[in-house]
């Protein structure tokens, strides 16, 4: 063809690559013209024209041609023989072998390897996904293999030339030209390549592509990806995107290779031989041997065999022989990983040049480590399967030595990041980064705590299960030990002696790398403060900004917390040691600068501050763990350790919490008014932190929680009946409370944190009791209350419902009063609405106050308080409607009122209600404020300049739809039907006329492009989901047809959507309505409506169709897609054969159409003859339940992976 002579003959570059192009386009384009034969004549001529001319070549234009020789290998796969094929894999393999310089075969090799693997490096060919697989299928298990053992060879032969010329360079100390290709290429695809698990399960993944989790992230372009490249700069890029529709496994471990890979990666050899690469390519530094770049994907390589995984791969006859093959392969393993991890500890970590093997080293540790303990050993002790970290032990006598070296490793780490910040403590570590917490040592740090942290999980929960064993067979001996019955070895394996063991080694580490870890942040606290003195009040940094430390190092402070629970007792010596030494050295700080006899130091006072904040921290999370839903108990490790104690004075656990509660007293009330500006709220605010998480979990604690509880504990925290002083402690707490606030008046964070750790006491009964038992209490809310309007305003919500929480335990006469007085509180904020002109800020201000107070009480609705809260939402119900009408034109009112009516909807309980007039009133007075709000709104749709990413705006939408979605749960309470269990027929209609309202209001004050933003849209569908489940009947009679036009708009927008909950619900409101319509029929909705419904139908049948059988769809969602999908045919079966007519238009090949009809009429035979489909059209109900999708799952599967084979191209 004319564009191979322009390749052939030219000497211009440009001009051949361009033509390259033009070859690759014809071949895809007309191959069926073009014919096998043909193809792959101009195949080999390429080839041989690449071979002959490839030193004469530029660069880009020999990857172009290398690349449209992987292409026309490609498209002429499914139709070559095998024969045909395995020729020219064994012509590539020749090439590689023969490794000429560039190396025609592996450039060809690396690209087929792209090709066939799918993704955003896979050409267009327009052909379906049947041809894609196929190709992926036969290349994967029988051609790749050999190229790798090529590639192999080529890496082993390299080596020894290289190791053999170690002290004598090459002749004339010529360098070799960089190599665009290296036999590494092959090997590092070959480890990032996704092999194809023989299941159906696996089918479907592959045939509708990525879960909506992994695509929406990812390119959406279409089109060749090369085609406008000049050269290739991109081509190591191992990115996925929306187009991959093969590759679908986990990019962060080591692929799952099959059975067949066995001997090739598991023999010592061939793992040896990439670490020992990586060592050659440091020592060849003339790159006579490896071209740069070598040393980094060998690399990546290394990281990839640390993570062998997989009973395919290391599956056999026998037990015995599959965990021996496990050892050898961990073996080999650890021993180079040895050498890399000491080879790294005699580095500069600290130096640019050390990243990449610093990382590197992390990565592969934490890939080995990971994927040893997620394989559990077939070998069988005394009934039970063998420890994955027991095998390790019994099997590798290298086991020990490697972690310990690990630990060394990690010290490491944290002795480099301590280096940084000495020798930069003028300056930060790097502009771009300035904390050494983003620096790539801490980075590798996190890789390897990560990993230990495993272990250590994998040590804690082995030590629990045999603590059980022994006490549920304290009789049995052997029931650790004994012959490894087809096993690992013949003889005893003891596995309690090597969980000991492993406890003891984790013991003793633990306490170097908490060493180490401490000591870092204590220089960190150094380089802060003098950062803080150096910054100009310019460059301040406001710190409310800015994530707490609590939250940002969460990871690192939880893995010191497993740290130093393995030894307890030395751990919380030395940090209640550190804290009550600063303690002692700020108090004196602020004696010198009391008495004036000396001056005591801003800098000091501040680095003690920065300090113990931190201490208090690690503290926090040693002693307790964070619960939200569970009740937290005090770890098992503190309660072993504090039972040793012979008294509370000796138990440290009890000194910690006692020292951090003296820290806050004398913070909060030792310094005068002139030296309060020496004080931290940093520090307050953590010690109250540290209070919240702590107290709930120490103080007053119930003994029938634990087996058995330390006598120093109870003595410390414990009830009054148990002998305890734990309701002393409370009072004591509870008297910080008011100095706090007089101290920190202005501080936000510190009035919130102290607050948060009231409304957590709250949650314990027996602490909220004594906190309002306690004389202190009537006065800290008469104090609260009295100054409300001195603190912050965004408190107040928090303190309104912690007082209103803390008064339930009171007495029923002391109840009352506090809740009278927190009602005067909140209704003397809407005092003047009747008086106050709707400009006056000040009033206004007083408003917003008074409802988010109003807010903030109905979060505190409980069984106890109910009927006076509904009580205080019908006296403030005139309020509200006054507010909506004088503030219309004031968009802060109307959404406070909003967030207020979400809250009584989320927490106050309909049921409790006495009778239904009451009932009917609440309703009522919920769809009255709708409608003003409704009145007031309904313009701003046409007439609002504001943007969908208002998020103001965004946030209405939002809090209107959760409003109505808590109704709708609350009122309902989940029953199957429109008729609600908690309430007769009149005031079930009513509520439902209130939620329908609400679906209307939603409709008519937003606009299109607000209810299709992402968080939006989802709440949007959980609501609109559950009033189907609940309200079908109510919405076809109450809504108008232009809101129903609007909502089947949204429904058309949620199929196929890149947000997986937004899908689904989509799919489970089709279903919902489907049913509906399709078995009450809709004969008494008007002309306007049924005809809506039927376009509707027609448009979501034919979106739905199109996306299951082209896009790349969620497989996860494809049954409830399914099940919508023959919902709808079964309304409409008129066009979903019309939408079959469209399918058959595509192709005039009779193969093409008798594939098709034949998919289709197998799904119409499944349908006719499956009973769920029969019971769901004889269903008589009013409100029918959706057709069962699991009776349709494999039919649905079925025609859809075979329709998809034929139809979907790429």
């Amino acid at each position: 063809m004319v564009a191979y002579d322009k390749v052939a003959h030219s000497s211009v570059p440009t001009a051949m690559f361009f033509a390259l192009g033009g070859i690759k386009e014809s071949v895809i384009a007309s191959f069926a013209v073009l014919g096998l034969e043909e193809a792959l004549v101009l195949r080999d001529d390429l080839f041989q024209l690449a071979y002959s001319k490839s030193r004469a070549l530029e660069s880009f234009v020999l990857e172009r041609l290398c690349w449209v020789i992987a292409v026309i290998t490609k498209r002429a796969w499914v139709e070559s023989s095998e024969q045909r094929r395995a020729a020219f894999v064994k012509t590539l393999c020749d090439d590689i072998l023969q490794n000429n310089s560039p190396c025609i075969g592996i450039i060809v090799t690396t690209n087929l390897i792209d090709e066939i693997a799918g993704g955003n490096k896979c050409a267009e060919f327009n052909l379906p996904w049947e041809f894609h697989y196929s190709c992926k299928i036969s290349f994967e298990n029988t051609h790749m293999v050999h190229l790798f053992e090529a590639a192999l060879k080529v890496m082993h032969r390299k080596l020894q030339k290289s190791m053999e010329t170690k002290n004598a360079p090459p002749g004339g100390g010529r360098t070799i030209a960089y190599e665009r290709r290296s036999a590494l290429h092959i090997a590092d695809r070959v480890f990032s390549w996704s092999f194809t698990p023989q299941n159906d399960s696996h089918a479907v993944m592959t045939s509708f592509g990525h879960s909506r989790t992994s695509v929406t992230g990812g390119s959406t372009g279409k089109g060749d990806s090369r085609q406008n490249s000049g050269d290739i700069d991109d081509d190591d890029d191992r990115s996925n995107s929306g187009m991959a529709i093969l590759d679908s496994d986990d990019q962060n471990r080591t692929p799952l290779f099959p059975q067949q890979w066995r001997s090739l990666l598991l023999d010592n050899d061939v793992i040896n031989l990439f670490f020992s690469i990586y060592e050659a390519t440091l020592n060849d530094q003339m790159h006579a041997y490896f071209s740069p770049g070598s040393s980094h994907i060998a690399l990546q390589c290394m990281i990839q065999i640390s993570g062998l995984r997989g009973k395919g791969l290391f599956a056999s006859d026998s037990s015995k022989d599959g965990d021996s093959e496990r050892a050898r392969y961990a073996q080999v393993i650890m021993r180079n990983q040895l050498q890399v991890i000491r080879h790294v500890c005699t580095m500069d970590l600290a130096s640019d040049g050390s990243e990449d093997i610093v990382v590197a080293a992390t990565q592969m540790i934490r890939r080995f480590i990971e994927a040893q303990l997620d394989e559990i050993p077939l070998t069988v002790v005394a009934g039970k399967r063998l420890h994955p970290l027991a095998l390790l032990a019994a099997g590798v006598p290298e086991a020990l030595e490697y972690f310990n070296e690990t630990s060394k490793l990690i010290c490491s780490l944290l002795q480099a990041a301590a280096g940084i910040v000495k020798s930069d403590s003028a300056n930060f570590v790097d502009d771009d980064f300035g904390d050494v917490d983003n620096y790539f040592v801490m980075q590798a740090f996190d890789e390897l705590a990560s990993a230990w942290s495993a272990v250590i999980d994998e040590i804690n929960e082995w030590a629990y299960l045999d603590k059980v064993s022994k006490i549920a067979y304290p009789n049995d001996a052997k029931s650790t030990s004994g012959n490894g019955n087809g096993g690992l070895y013949t003889g005893q394996i003891d596995s309690r002696s090597v969980l000991t063991s492993f406890t003891q080694f984790l013991t003793t580490t633990a306490y170097m790398i908490r060493s180490q870890y401490i000591q870092l942040r204590m220089l960190m606290c150094e380089d802060s403060v003098l950062a803080s003195d150096s910054r100009s009040e310019t460059q301040t940094i406001d710190q409310g900004l800015l994530a707490k430390d609590y939250v940002v190092y969460e990871d690192q402070l939880q893995f010191f917390a497993l740290l130093a629970r393995l030894d307890i007792r030395t751990s919380v010596d030395r940090l209640h040691e550190s804290l009550r030494s600063r303690c002692a050295v700020l108090q004196s700080e602020f004696a010198r600068l009391e008495n004036a006899s000396d001056s005591g130091s801003q800098r000091t006072i501040d680095l003690l501050h920065e300090q113990i904040h931190w201490i208090v921290l690690m503290i926090g999370y040693t002693l307790a763990d964070s619960g939200t839903s569970e009740r937290v108990l005090i770890p098992g490790p503190v309660i072993e350790y504090s039972k040793t104690c012979a008294s509370t004075e000796q138990d440290h656990t009890v000194q910690a919490i006692m020292s951090m509660l003296q820290l806050l007293q004398f913070e909060l009330t030792i310094p005068s008014s002139t030296l309060a500006s020496y004080c931290s709220p940093l520090l307050a605010e953590t010690l109250f932190w540290a209070l919240r998480r702590i107290a709930p979990v120490y103080l007053l604690l119930d003994r029938s929680d634990y087996r058995e509880v330390s006598q120093s504990i109870v003595a410390a925290f414990g009830t009054t009946v148990d002998g305890g002083n734990g309701a002393t402690v409370v009072g004591g707490i509870l008297g910080l409370v008011k100095p706090a606030f007089e101290l920190w008046i202005s501080e936000e964070d510190v009035l919130q944190m102290c607050v948060d750790m009231l409304l957590a006491f709250a949650q314990r009964a027996s602490i909220a009791q004594a906190i309002t038992g306690s004389p202190l209490f009537a006065l800290l809310m008469q104090y609260l209350i009295g100054n409300m309007h001195r603190f912050p305003e965004t408190t107040h919500s928090s303190i309104v419902e912690a007082l209103a929480v803390l008064c339930c335990h009171s007495s029923s006469v002391e109840h009352e009063r506090g809740f009278a007085e927190l009602k005067s509180l909140i209704l003397g904020g809407f005092s003047q609405v009747a008086t106050a002109q709707p400009q006056d800020p000040r009033a206004i201000g007083r408003i917003l106050d008074g409802l988010d107070m109003m807010d903030g009480m109905l979060s505190a609705a409980n069984l106890r308080n109910m009927d006076m809260i509904f009580d205080l939402l019908f006296e403030v119900q005139p309020i509200f409607e006054q507010l909506m009408s004088a503030y219309a034109g004031d968009e802060n009112v109307p959404r406070k009122v909003i967030q207020a009516i979400e809250s009584a909807c989320r927490y106050l309980d309909v049921s409790s209600l006495p009778d239904n007039e009451h009932m009917l009133r609440h309703s009522r007075n919920l769809r009255s404020i709708l409608h003003l709000y409704q009145k007031t709104h309904q313009g701003q749709v046409i007439t609002s300049q504001a943007s969908a990413a208002d998020f103001e705006s965004l946030g209405d939408v939002t809090t209107l739809i959760s409003a109505i979605s808590y109704l709708v749960h609350n009122e309902m309470g989940f029953s199957p039907n429109e008729a609600s269990p908690s309430m007769c027929r009149q005031v079930s209609d009513d509520f439902g006329e209130t939620e329908v309202f609400g679906i209307y209001c939603i409709h008519t004050t937003t606009t299109p492009p607000q209810l299709l933003t992402p968080n939006v849209l989802r709440a949007y569908m959980q609501l609109l989901s559950d009033m189907v489940q609940y309200r079908t009947p109510s919405l076809i009679r109450w809504l108008p047809v232009q809101t129903w036009r609007s909502i089947l708009d949204v429904l058309v927008g949620g199929v196929d959507n890149d947000i997986y909950d937004v899908g689904r619900r989509t799919y489970e409101v089709i279903c919902k309505l489907g049913a509906f319509i399709k078995i009450n029929k809709l004969n008494d909705v008007s002309v306007e409506l049924g005809e809506l419904f039927r376009q509707g139908v027609q448009r979501l049948l034919s979106k739905l169709l199109r996306a299951l059988l082209f896009s790349t769809f969620d497989a996860e969602l494809v049954e409830s897609a399914g099940a919508a999908l023959i919902t709808l045919s079964l309304i409409d079966p008129d066009h979903l054969r019309s939408c079959f007519g469209e399918l058959f238009k595509q192709s005039d090949s009779a193969v093409f159409a008798d594939r098709l009809s034949a998919t289709f009429s197998r799904l119409n035979a499944e349908l006719e003859s499956n009973e769920a489909v029969r019971a769901f059209l004889n269903y008589t109900g009013p409100i029918p339940d959706p057709i069962d999708s699991a009776s349709l799952r494999q039919p649905l599967f079925d025609f859809l992976v075979n329709t998809r084979a034929v139809l979907r191209v790429k």
